[in-house]
């Protein structure tokens, strides 16, 4: 955890070795969310549990570039959201799938220009969601956890377990 820095920091959050707790506050969205980040110029696949927020709020990865370019998936006990944002152009997409569990293992891979973001199912099945290529990933990214809520309350976010590997 040591490696990670926050990029629109929260108001109230504990960080140390092993975990992170944080609030994450109302109406906040990407870009502008908190993001926990960490760089790599390596291919690699990096694995952390984060929760699953309830209704209008979202937990997953994110991939940065600049405020202008970035992918993020993430989800909530009712949706998967999908983030793309290019020179400033942003889309987002959120399919209707109903999560129960209280946390996601997540799991990003990245080779070379190419990443892939998707989640581990109880079943232990590798689910991809994503798969993107951003202007200036062949060079060295910016990588980890997202939190967004939509709602007039403070929400909740965690992150645990992380584990990453260097690929060949």
């Amino acid at each position: 955890m040591r490696d990670f820095r926050w990029m629109g920091r929260p108001s109230v959050w504990e960080k140390d070795y092993r975990q992170v707790k944080l609030e994450v506050e109302a109406h906040m969205s990407l870009p502008n969310g908190p993001l926990l980040l960490a760089v790599s110029d390596e291919s690699f696949m990096f694995e952390a549990r984060l929760n699953v927020p309830c209704e209008g709020g979202f937990a997953g990865l994110c991939v940065y570039h600049l405020d202008t370019t970035f992918a993020a998936v993430g989800m909530s006990r009712q949706e998967l959201e999908i983030h793309t944002a290019i020179a400033g152009f942003h889309n987002r997409a959120v399919i209707s799938r109903a999560f129960a569990q209280d946390e996601a293992v997540w799991l990003l891979r990245r080779s070379s220009h190419h990443v892939s973001i998707g989640y581990r199912s109880e079943e232990q099945e590798e689910i991809w969601i994503g798969n993107f290529q951003l202007p200036g990933l062949e060079q060295s990214i910016s990588f980890g956890p997202y939190f967004a809520n939509a709602t007039d309350q403070v929400m909740q976010g965690w992150m645990h377990s992380i584990r990453y590997t260097k690929e060949a």
